[in-house]
């Protein structure tokens, strides 16, 4: 997710950028964000909907996870991406607590295969943000990681994961402003990040309050993002990880009877 907002310290009114990070592109920092355009070689999976995944079999949507998992960035292109990243406005002296929340990470990305391809990098920008840059670089605020408990900054950066699997459509509905498909591939990235954290016993509210302390916190200090219509409202949101979570319990308590038989 990439929020874009209005910045009231900021009179020429345009939307408050990653400026220490200018030489990397075009990166724009909102709530929870995919910054960059990099193709994905090799990625098989098939976002649906919403609608059409609940319709589905939970098993095997789980597996899908597994089987197509899109294939990292190569080394050469991890290497490139780290160094046109200017070291300014990068924060390497973090308390305790701080690198203890960027440690439990780890447990996220061992579950998605991510541990040894992500580079977490914490930046000091005005807004609370968590946002995936091309495929390799998982960038937190220092507010973001002020705010978050662990458990949300790892529901967090599993959103993140989602947005690999659906990241060429993604960026193609950015492109031609379809605004309904993107907030559809929210919500699929959503459903990415429940499962991926129901693997590890974490239930799916961390992520509902993290975009909800993220969103809060960055419209009392900014303002109402541009883009707003890209995203799912936070209604939205719960409602559709109430009904997944649902939708997975069925599906187990499916298989448990299919295995009796």
């Amino acid at each position: 997710m990439t929020h874009i907002y209005l910045a009231r310290l900021r009179p020429d009114g345009i939307g408050v950028s990653l400026r220490l990070f200018r030489r990397a592109g075009p990166l724009v920092l909102g709530v929870i964000g995919v910054l960059s355009d990099v193709e994905v070689h090799g990625q098989s999976f098939k976002a649906s909907n919403p609608r059409d995944l609940l319709a589905n079999d939970p098993v095997i949507f789980a597996e899908q996870l597994e089987t197509a998992r899109p294939v990292p960035v190569s080394a050469l292109e991890k290497a490139r991406t780290l160094a046109q990243l200017p070291k300014e406005g990068e924060v390497t002296l973090l308390d305790a607590t701080s690198r203890q929340k960027v440690a439990a990470l780890s447990r996220v990305l061992r579950a998605a295969d991510r541990d040894a391809v992500y580079v977490i990098k914490v930046v000091s920008v005005p807004q609370a943000a968590v946002a995936l840059h091309a495929r390799v670089i998982v960038l937190i605020s220092e507010a973001a990681l002020s705010l978050l408990k662990p458990v949300e900054l790892q529901a967090a950066v599993a959103h993140e994961i989602g947005h690999e699997y659906v990241w060429a459509e993604y960026e193609e509905a950015k492109k031609s402003g379809d605004h309904r498909r993107v907030q559809e591939l929210e919500l699929m990235c959503d459903a990415i990040a429940i499962v991926t954290l129901r693997r590890l016993d974490v239930e799916a509210s961390p992520l509902m309050t993290a975009l909800e302390k993220i969103i809060r916190f960055n419209r009392e200090r900014l303002g109402i993002a541009l883009n707003e219509a890209d995203y799912p409202t936070l209604a939205q949101r719960r409602e559709f990880a109430r009904a997944l979570v649902a939708w997975e319990k069925e599906g187990l308590r499916a298989s448990v009877r299919a295995a009796r038989r």
